[in-house]
C-alpha cells in the first residue's frame, strides 16, 4: 500500500461494496496489504475479475490509481508466460448463408400474389 493508505479499509470497500474478500496483512503487515486468496479452484479469468474489483476498491478509498491498470499487467504477463498452444486441424468454414433470405423473402412475395 502507499505511504498513508490502509489496506484494512480496501478490504472493507470491496467487501461492503462489491462482495469482494480480500486478506489482510497479518501481525506487523496489517493495514500495508491486502491478499487475494481463494479456496479450490481458480484460474486466470476468476483472478482478473478479483484484480479488477481490488482496483474499483483502492479508487473509493482514494487511491491514486488508472483504472485497469492492473488487470491490463496481469493479462500481459498471462499472454506472455503461456504455454503455446498445439496446431490443430479446424473443419472448414461453413459457406456463407446469404443466399437464404432471399429465397425466403421470394416465397413470402409468391404467397402474396395469390
Amino acid at each position: 500500500m502507499p505511504p498513508g493508505a490502509n489496506g484494512a479499509e480496501v478490504i472493507d470497500v470491496a467487501y461492503r461494496r462489491y462482495n469482494l474478500a480480500l486478506g489482510a496483512g497479518l501481525a506487523r503487515m496489517a493495514g500495508k496489504l491486502f491478499r487475494i486468496g481463494h479456496l479450490g479452484d481458480l484460474n486466470e479469468l476468476m483472478l482478473a475479475g478479483g484484480i479488477a474489483g481490488a482496483e474499483m476498491a483502492m479508487r473509493d478509498v482514494g487511491m491514486k490509481i488508472t483504472p485497469g491498470s492492473g488487470v491490463a499487467a496481469a493479462q500481459e504477463y498471462w499472454r506472455s508466460t503461456a504455454a503455446a498452444l498445439p496446431k490443430r486441424d479446424l473443419p472448414p468454414r461453413a459457406p456463407d448463408a446469404q443466399a437464404a433470405p432471399s429465397a425466403t423473402k421470394e416465397k413470402a412475395t409468391v404467397g402474396a400474389r395469390r
